[in-house]
């Protein structure tokens, strides 16, 4: 349970050759690529030979593997919903084509909000049937306020779906903020955790935390506990940092939080051996 990776959310200012350059340097061996409207696209819906063959060539150039998609906030999340499954099925084209197991998404939605709830569900499960036509696996985090604010909703939404692609995305900062402990989730979730989007979270933060406090170890985590239970349960996919909000930050602050992140998760994980 070695597989420390990094979103390339975090290096805006990058094209993606730049972004697995820093992430390398950060000694990071894999990383997740930022799907999303906030930054430089850094994965794009090219299934073209030439593109496919450029991505995995910088990858291997720099060292790194390719761990996860990361479709949380895609530039086409306002699309109509048949015309937003149409066009991430074709993302879990590019997936399966680079070789990378898992595409990440968030919840949405509205808490206990049963209509918009049983629609999100159905969002779902017609992603889950384009993703087993591609092998994909299909991660989903809980987010306080979301139809999916909770484990038991997430542990819910999974069970309910039974597809062999579906699983959960822990993101220990979403599940702190909405008063759980994330190590118990690890327990709870069992088998069916995928994926992981690492953040750290001080205890008084209820919407999100600056950078600095979302590194891992800046926070009120205990890591050390979480990493026990991943491992208790088995986990064997990748732990990706995923630190949000340093968009203008110069370039030296933002490598200085991936490296230090990963630093302290490595400085964890030996300590468990």
């Amino acid at each position: 349970m070695a597989k420390l990776g990094s979103s390339t959310f975090i290096f805006n200012q990058l094209d993606i050759y730049g972004a697995f350059q820093h992430i390398a340097w950060a000694g990071f061996s894999g990383v997740e690529l930022a799907c999303s409207a906030n930054v430089p696209p850094h994965i794009e819906l090219n299934t073209d030979k030439a593109y496919i063959d450029e991505v995995k060539a910088t990858a291997k150039k720099h060292g790194v593997e390719l761990y996860a998609i990361d479709a949380g906030e895609p530039p086409f999340r306002a699309l109509p919903e048949d015309e937003k499954v149409k066009t991430m099925a074709k993302l879990f084209d590019v997936a399966a084509k680079l070789g990378i197991p898992v595409v990440a998404i968030r919840s949405e939605g509205k808490a206990d909000d049963k209509e918009v709830t049983d629609k999100l569900f159905g969002y779902i499960n017609k992603l889950c049937k384009q993703a087993e036509k591609r092998g994909i696996k299909v991660a989903v985090e809980c987010h306080a306020g979301h139809s999916l604010y909770n484990t038991a909703m997430l542990i819910k939404l999974i069970d309910e779906i039974d597809s062999p692609v579906l699983g959960a995305n822990l993101d220990p900062s979403n599940v702190f903020r909405g008063g759980e402990d994330p190590a118990e989730s690890v327990l709870k979730l069992g088998k069916r955790l995928v994926h992981t989007h690492l953040r750290d979270c001080p205890r008084e933060v209820q919407i999100r935390a600056v950078p600095e406090q979302q590194t891992p170890g800046r926070g009120d985590i205990d890591w050390v506990k979480i990493l026990k239970n991943l491992k208790k349960v088995g986990y064997a996919g990748a732990l990706d940092t995923h630190i949000l909000g340093a968009a203008t930050y110069p370039l030296s602050r933002q490598m200085g939080i991936a490296a230090e992140g990963r630093g302290y998760l490595n400085k964890c994980l030996r300590e468990l051996k």
